[in-house]
């Protein structure tokens, strides 16, 4: 459960400290929840709340690749879920690149 809050978080464009602040506790602990998975039952609802889902999507155990294999019944909504993927992978792969040249330019004083 712990990898799907963070991956879940992550997809939102959360940190970790986003998150901790949201929930009113501490970062080292929203770490901890998503390295061991263990989280009570309150803690739950109120991640899923912030999380926009529910406990029971949070346990159920489908992932975020699981979820790319549903058939979408509206096709303006697929395009536009594919769209956005396509965007997440182009920022990535630029934010990557930046990183790259900043390691250089560090470098090179």
């Amino acid at each position: 459960m712990g990898e799907r809050i963070k991956r879940l978080r992550a997809f939102r464009g959360m940190t970790q400290e986003e998150l901790a602040e949201a929930l009113g506790k501490t970062r080292s602990l929203v770490s901890f929840l998503e390295r061991t998975g263990k989280v009570n039952k309150y803690t739950l609802q109120e991640i899923a709340g912030i999380l926009k889902t529910t406990p029971d999507e949070l346990e159920s155990g489908i992932t975020l690749e699981e979820d790319s294999t549903i058939n979408y019944t509206n096709t303006e909504d697929s395009q536009l879920i594919i769209q956005l993927r396509e965007e997440i992978a182009f920022l990535k792969e630029t934010i990557q690149h930046q990183w790259q040249l900043l390691k250089e330019l560090s470098k090179s004083k």
